[in-house]
C-alpha cells in the first residue's frame, strides 16, 4: 500500500508533474498551493509524507513547516522540502524544524520516488 501524501506547492505543473509521479508509485496525493491550505488540510487530516515548497507567495515552505510544527500537527510524518536553492538555504530549516531533507527541482521520477518511500 502507498504512503498518504501532501505536496504544498504554489506552481501548479509542479503540483501535477509531482502528483503524476507520485500517482504512478500507488501513493495517494493530495496537491494545494499555499502554506496556509497545507496547514488547514492537516489540522483535520493525516499523511504520511509532506513535500513543501521554499519558495512561495504568502507564507514560505520553512514558515509553513514552522507553524505546522508549533500547532502540534504532523508529528510522525516525513517532511522534505522541495526547492531550487541551492542546499545552504534550507540546511538550516531542516535542522531547526527537524525536517527530513529536500529535493532539489526539477526532480527526476526516480529521486522523488526514492525520497518519500
Amino acid at each position: 500500500m502507498g504512503k498518504k501524501i501532501l505536496i504544498v506547492d504554489d506552481d501548479m505543473m509542479n503540483r501535477k508533474l509531482a502528483g503524476m509521479m507520485l500517482k504512478k508509485g500507488e501513493h495517494e496525493v493530495t496537491a494545494v498551493e499555499s502554506g496556509e491550505e497545507g496547514i488547514a488540510l492537516l489540522s483535520g487530516e493525516a499523511f504520511d509524507v509532506l513535500l513543501l515548497d521554499v519558495e512561495m507567495p504568502g507564507i514560505n515552505g520553512i514558515e509553513t513547516l514552522r507553524r505546522i510544527r508549533e500547532e502540534g500537527l504532523g508529528a510522525d510524518m516525513k517532511v522534505l522540502f522541495l526547492t531550487g536553492n541551492e542546499e545552504s538555504e534550507v540546511s538550516g530549516a531542516i535542522r531547526e524544524l527537524s525536517a527530513d531533507g529536500y529535493i532539489k527541482k526539477p526532480f527526476q521520477p526516480q529521486e522523488l520516488l526514492g525520497a518519500v518511500e
